[in-house]
């Protein structure tokens, strides 16, 4: 069974690029484009692995982070935050993700810590 990853970004280009890499590497990919739609996800599916942009257009992914990992039944997923400004990464709210990857990111790095958080 492949194991699925959620992404939540709402730019269409970089939301297509991250699903064409991941299915090539045999994952499941559900994408959405706001925090409402991998909200009502959420409780039909939980993935192996949520990988979140910061800046989104009904909210903050840091608080997404924050949420999940605050509530029992999806603290074990790990998270990958993804964001342009560098500046995220050493947010003190960040350190509840398993990782952190600049935009733009170089594609073989991406596909390791994908494969590093879910292996």
């Amino acid at each position: 069974m492949k194991k699925a990853i959620h992404v939540l970004e709402d730019d269409v280009d970089i939301s297509e690029l991250i699903t064409f890499l991941l299915v090539e590497q045999g994952y499941d990919v559900s994408v959405f484009s706001n925090i409402a739609s991998l909200a009502r996800q959420r409780a039909e599916q939980l993935p192996a692995l949520l990988v979140i942009d910061v800046m989104l257009p009904d909210g903050n992914g840091l608080d997404i982070c924050e949420t999940w990992k605050s509530d029992p039944a999806t603290r074990h997923v790990p998270i990958l935050l993804m964001s342009a400004y560098e500046d995220y990464k050493h947010d003190a709210r960040a350190k509840c993700a398993e990782g952190f990857i600049s935009k733009p990111f170089d594609i073989k790095a991406f596909l390791n810590e994908v494969k590093q958080q879910i292996d």
